[in-house]
């Protein structure tokens, strides 16, 4: 940690201190924040329609809040405006308490009220940093839910109007947090752990924005069910094993989503990926760029071919989202151009580098962890400005692949 911030969340958590001292009657010596082995941060946009979903997930939390050692704090929104059906509105700050209830029985630490934007990078960075100087620990996760679209702006409605979502879409605001914005959500804040539960953010161009700011970042390149991840066993591994790794202790959304019984007929995919390797993915990306721009005579007519045999998540005519291995795999099946088959194979096994752990069903079968943007420069000229923001833009030169790709 920078030596400015942790003053910084000193402060905080003195001030913090502090307040919870006041009231009653008088002084005494503020007690410091109880250090843990880990803090889960969960920052729960449900302020959209996804609300239903909100309180389960909050539920199966309680059942896994076992050790006092591996704290579960919440940054809970619903808006009445968004849903008539929302059990409160605003928003709030709960230590999650455990009960294997059906009543939400965790303690509400803050009560923000209305008027929080759950959809502004800004509003994580202060739940990061509150979290981390109320409730210290040797290790922080942090969990982004809502809806997600992967690295591009989607159009979804947002009260009654057509928004752009990259995630964490707050429906009562018309906001969303976009993927060229992650790294500054965690300004200052690292995390060990980014998990998303939300949909399709498992993306090349997604992992490398957060290069810095978090070691691991687990997520699907799928679109999971509205349930997201089973709380109640993904978080049950860290309470159990608070002393693990974070590399180790990361497979748990992996194993939560590949083995909940109920998701066996679903989509299920999810993979962690290691983003000290994403570098590497970079360069073997722009190499397979410079190969295959160089060798269009050679391959131009087999692209298409290439985007229809590959797994692809929630393909259509704006979102063309592809796993990266499968993709390589089969334009080498679909050439015998010898340098775009070795740039395959060489971003093939960066791929399998930063991929730490992955797991899906029969229903995502050709998944290896990590998808990237392989649109035909007909669609992509209309999304190649957003592209450039993207702080995988540069390393990688894909966009230059993109611009020109049938």
């Amino acid at each position: 940690m920078k030596p400015l911030v942790a003053l910084r969340n000193l402060l905080i958590g003195l001030a913090l201190v502090a307040l919870s001292g006041c009231g009653g009657g008088g002084g005494g010596t503020p007690t410091p924040p109880t250090h843990g082995a880990w803090t889960l941060m969960v920052f729960l946009n449900a302020a959209n329609d996804l609300d239903a979903y909100s309180t389960l997930n909050v539920l199966q939390m309680q059942q896994a809040a076992t050790n006092p050692d591996v704290r579960i704090v919440v940054q809970w929104k619903q808006s009445k405006k968004v849903s008539v059906n929302a059990t409160f509105n605003g928003t709030r700050r709960y230590l999650i308490k455990q009960s294997n209830g059906p009543n939400v029985v965790s303690q509400l630490v803050e009560n923000m009220g209305t008027g929080v934007d759950m959809g502004v990078p800004q509003t994580v960075n202060r739940f990061v940093a509150w979290s981390k100087a109320r409730y210290p620990a040797d290790h922080y996760a942090l969990v982004m839910w809502d809806h997600g679209s992967g690295w591009q702006r989607m159009a979804i409605k947002a009260r009654q109007k057509p928004k752009p979502l990259a995630v964490s879409l707050d429906s009562e605001t018309g906001h969303s947090i976009e993927t060229w914005q992650l790294n500054q959500a965690l300004q200052n804040e690292h995390v060990d752990i980014l998990a998303f539960d939300a949909s399709l953010m498992q993306m090349a161009e997604v992992a490398y924005q957060l290069v810095g700011s978090a070691d691991y970042v687990a997520g699907s390149e799928e679109s999971p069910p509205g349930d997201g991840y089973p709380y109640q066993n993904a978080f049950a591994t860290f309470a159990n094993n608070p002393t693990g790794t974070p590399a180790s202790l990361s497979k748990a959304f992996v194993d939560a989503m590949t083995q909940y019984p109920q998701y066996a007929t679903d989509k299920i995919e999810e993979s962690v990926i290691d983003t000290s390797q994403m570098a590497g993915v970079a360069s073997a990306a722009s190499a397979l760029s410079a190969a295959m721009i160089a060798n269009a005579g050679a391959i131009d007519g087999i692209i298409p071919q290439a985007r229809s045999n590959t797994q692809a998540y929630l393909p259509s005519s704006t979102q063309y989202y592809y796993d990266v291995v499968d993709l390589c795999h089969q334009i080498s099946a679909l050439t015998a151009n010898a340098p775009v088959q070795t740039a395959c194979a060489n971003l093939a096994t960066a791929v399998g580098t930063a991929v730490i752990w992955e797991g899906h069903n029969s229903h995502s079968a050709g998944s290896h962890g990590l998808s990237i943007d392989f649109s035909p420069s007909s669609y992509f000229k209309g999304v190649s400005s957003d592209y450039t923001q993207l702080a995988w833009s540069t390393p990688s030169a894909w966009g230059q692949w993109l611009a020109v790709a049938p």
